[in-house]
C-alpha cells in the first residue's frame, strides 16, 4: 500500500464505521431522531474520538492494527448505510443488501474454514495470482450487474483497489472479503433466520 494514503484511507473508514454506530445509536434513543443537529454533533464527536490515544497510538491506528485490509465490499455497505442514515436516501435495495449478506457470510466460511475441513486444498493460495484474482473479482461484478443487482459495483471498486494496490495486502481475495466483515454478515444472516423461524412459528400458533 501507499504509506502516504495510510493515515487517510484508514482514518477515513474507521471514522465513517464509528459515525454510522454512532447515528443508529441516537436514532434508537433520542427523541430528535433527525434533527440536522444531530447529525453534526455525532460527526463532531466522530472527529475527535478518532484521533483520542489508545495505547500510545490514535484510536483509528489502533482499530486498524487488528484488521488491515478491510474489504472493499464492507467498506461499501459502511458508506452506503452512512449516506442513508444521512440524506435519507437509500443507496442499495433490500435486494442489493442481501447479495452481499450472503456474499460475505458465505465467501468468508468458504475461505476461513476449508482448512480445517478440507487440509489439502489452499483456495486463499489462487488469491496470490493476478489472473485468477483479476478474473474472479471482474466476473463476480459483471454476473451480479448483470442480474440488476447496484451492489455488484462494489466488486468493481475491490478491483481497481487491487490493481492499485490500495490496501497492504497484494492476495486479492482480502479485497473481496476480510473477517470482521465475515463475522458480521454471519451474525445478520442467523438474525435474519432466527426473526423467519419465529415468524413462521407465530403463524403456524395462529
Amino acid at each position: 500500500m501507499n504509506r502516504g494514503i495510510d493515515p487517510v484511507f484508514y482514518s477515513l473508514a474507521c471514522g465513517a464505521a464509528l459515525w454510522l454506530v454512532l447515528l443508529w445509536a441516537c436514532m434508537c434513543w433520542l427523541p430528535l431522531r433527525r434533527h440536522r443537529l444531530l447529525r453534526v454533533g455525532c460527526a463532531a464527536v466522530t472527529a475527535l474520538l478518532l484521533f483520542v490515544p489508545f495505547r500510545g497510538m490514535p484510536l483509528w491506528n489502533w482499530a486498524f492494527s487488528f484488521c488491515p485490509n478491510p474489504s472493499l465490499p464492507m467498506l461499501g455497505m459502511i458508506c452506503a448505510a452512512l449516506w442513508s442514515r444521512l440524506g435519507g436516501v437509500a443507496v442499495f435495495t433490500p435486494a442489493d443488501w442481501r447479495v452481499l449478506i450472503g456474499f460475505g457470510a458465505i465467501t468468508g466460511s468458504v475461505l476461513y474454514l476449508h482448512p480445517v475441513l478440507l487440509p489439502v486444498f489452499d483456495l486463499y493460495y489462487w488469491g496470490w495470482h493476478h489472473a485468477v484474482a483479476v478474473w474472479g473479482m471482474a466476473g463476480l461484478a459483471l454476473v451480479t450487474i448483470a442480474l440488476g443487482y447496484r451492489s455488484g459495483v462494489l466488486f468493481f471498486a475491490a478491483l481497481i483497489a487491487y490493481e492499485l494496490e490500495a490496501l497492504e495486502s497484494r492476495n486479492g481475495w482480502d479485497y473481496l472479503v476480510d473477517p470482521i466483515f465475515w463475522l458480521v454478515c454471519l451474525g445478520l444472516t442467523a438474525m435474519h433466520g432466527a426473526r423467519r423461524w419465529l415468524t413462521a412459528r407465530a403463524v403456524r400458533r395462529a
